[in-house]
């Protein structure tokens, strides 16, 4: 009998192969004679922009209707408590993935859930940390209306706390939501940069609004001026490859290096590649990382024997491109390994220097506290998913 796995797919815009890369991810890691023996059927349910009243009803329909074996897909912590509670009550397993917009809660844990984190929020941390031992106090962070609704610019800030910092300005831009954030008021805090320097800005902004406050950066005067250190997703191939023309230097945290040498990345990479022809990205890492993880525990798996699946994913700790895994949420979950990153951009060509290690936050530290009570949002959308 085969295996369902009940698949939420988000709409994303920033990422369209979304739900694709992460599937073919998964069925790169299985070995050959699971993969040519279509264990696994992915039934999917669109969940639109991911807000927890439809995620709820998807999980509902493919727990009830379509029988799945277990739920997986992109998904929000701020849609957890209820899917939670339909896991639980339905005796099945939940194995989710996520950008880490979000620090999980400890109405997360649960030993039907099982998550694996891209943990954006880990690389904002140790880039705030760094930031201040390196450019000192009175740098400020710059973000979207969206990209405040999350746990990044707070990460950040405790990070610049954790090495020391007392000052720190925000701003959001904001105005018509129809409209670009950055191109309607940009101008207005590149003029206040100008009259008074900060010692660094940081940039949240995802998706075009990215790229359109690089070309503006890159025309104020500031450029080459002020430190630019930018998020994880901004950084990312995807985004830079758009900068044809631009020359800047700027600074990053990645928590996965595709060049990276080690054994484990170059066969996530062949395998990927082999399957689909296209290069492998962070989603297609995290759907590979599932594969791995699940692909030991078919045979309990083919028995419907969940309470065992459970036991046995909570105690797994994976070797994976990006380092050690684990998937269930305690104060022993995995940290992750992030290099802080000098990228420089000259007209299309991009080179990377590792100029130092992040550091990482324990899962116990009271810190999380500080995160949520500072930042309360009603963004339910996982990032990336407008």
């Amino acid at each position: 009998m085969r295996l369902k796995i009940g698949f939420l797919i988000p709409y994303s815009s920033i990422y369209p192969d979304l739900p694709n890369d992460i599937i073919h991810g998964f069925y790169a890691a299985l070995p050959k004679p699971q993969l040519e023996s279509n264990l696994f059927e992915f039934v999917p349910e669109y969940v639109g922009q991911g807000g927890a009243k439809m995620v709820t009803a998807a999980v509902q329909k493919l727990l009830y209707f379509s029988n799945a074996d277990l739920i997986s897909g992109l998904i929000s912590y701020k849609a957890m408590p209820a899917v939670i509670a339909e896991l639980e009550k339905r005796g099945k397993l939940g194995f989710f993935m996520d950008m880490g917009e979000l620090i999980p809660y400890n109405q997360h844990i649960s030993d039907s859930v099982f998550l694996n984190s891209y943990q954006l929020w880990q690389s904002e941390y140790a880039l705030g940390y760094w930031a201040h031992k390196e450019f000192a106090d009175k740098g400020t962070v710059l973000m979207s209306l969206y990209d405040a609704g999350y746990h990044l610019q707070s990460s950040f800030r405790q990070g610049a706390i954790s090495a020391g910092s007392k000052e720190m300005d925000f701003t959001v831009l904001h105005g018509d939501p129809a409209q670009s954030q950055v191109k309607e008021n940009i101008h207005i805090f590149f003029k206040k940069a100008y009259e008074k320097f900060p010692s660094y800005i940081h940039a949240l902004f995802c998706g075009s609004e990215a790229v359109e406050f690089y070309r503006e950066f890159a025309a104020s005067g500031l450029n080459g001026k002020v430190p630019l250190i930018v998020s994880a997703h901004m950084a990312s191939e995807e985004i830079l490859d758009q900068l044809s023309g631009l020359s800047l230097e700027i600074y990053s945290a990645s928590l996965y290096n595709y060049a990276s040498e080690d054994a484990a990345n170059k066969k996530f990479k062949r395998d990927f590649e082999s399957l689909t022809g296209r290069k492998a990205n962070l989603f297609a890492l995290l759907g590979y990382e599932m594969g791995v993880a699940i692909q030991e525990l078919i045979p309990y798996l083919q028995k419907r024997d969940y309470k065992t699946v459970s036991a046995l994913l909570k105690a797994e700790r994976l070797q994976t491109p990006r380092g050690e895994r684990s998937f269930y949420l305690d104060s022993d979950y995995s940290l992750p390994q992030i290099d802080i990153e000098k990228i420089t951009i000259n007209d299309g060509k991009i080179s990377r220097i590792v100029v130092s290690q992040g550091r990482a936050l324990k899962y116990n530290d009271l810190v999380y506290d500080e995160i949520h009570r500072e930042n309360i949002s009603g963004w339910q959308n996982p990032y990336l998913c407008v």
